[in-house]
C-alpha cells in the first residue's frame, strides 16, 4: 500500500493535525491551513475535494451535511474521494485526538479494503461507523 496522507479540512483548524503530527504518526498530515499548503480561507469544498482526489488524500470534516449538500456529494463522487465525517466539531482538541485515536484502526481498515467514493460517518465515542449514502 502506497504511503496515506490524512487531510484535514477548514473546519478542523490547525489544533487537531498539529496534536496529530505531534505523534509522528505512520501517515502524512495534511490540513487546510498548512504553510505547506496554503489553501485559501475562502476555497469551496469541492475545489479542496478535487485535490484530495488527484492526490489520493483520505479527506476528513466535520461537516455532517456533505451528503445532503449536492455539490459535495457530486465532488467525492466525481473525484473519487475516500472521505470521513468526524463528529464532535464542538469538543475540545483534546477529545477530538482520542476520539481520532480510537477510530483509527477501523479507518485504516477501511482505506485498505474499500475503493473510493464512500463517506463515513464515525460517531464521538470513535467506535462507531455509519456508510453515508452519496
Amino acid at each position: 500500500m502506497e504511503p496515506v496522507t490524512f487531510y484535514f479540512d477548514r473546519c478542523f483548524g490547525n489544533r487537531l493535525p498539529k496534536a496529530i503530527n505531534h505523534t509522528r504518526p505512520p501517515f502524512t498530515t495534511e490540513w487546510q491551513h498548512s504553510s505547506e499548503n496554503r489553501f485559501k480561507q475562502t476555497m469551496r469544498d469541492d475545489d479542496w475535494l478535487a485535490i484530495c482526489g488527484a492526490r489520493n488524500w483520505i479527506a476528513f470534516s466535520h461537516d455532517r451535511k456533505f451528503h445532503s449538500i449536492e455539490v459535495e456529494a457530486a465532488a467525492i463522487k466525481q473525484h473519487k474521494v475516500a472521505c470521513f465525517c468526524l463528529c464532535g466539531a464542538n469538543g475540545e482538541t483534546f477529545d477530538k485526538l482520542r476520539y481520532f485515536i480510537t477510530a483509527y484502526p477501523k479507518i485504516m481498515e477501511i482505506v485498505k479494503s474499500s475503493t473510493p467514493p464512500y463517506l463515513y460517518k464515525i460517531e464521538t465515542n470513535g467506535h462507531r461507523f455509519t456508510p453515508v449514502e452519496l
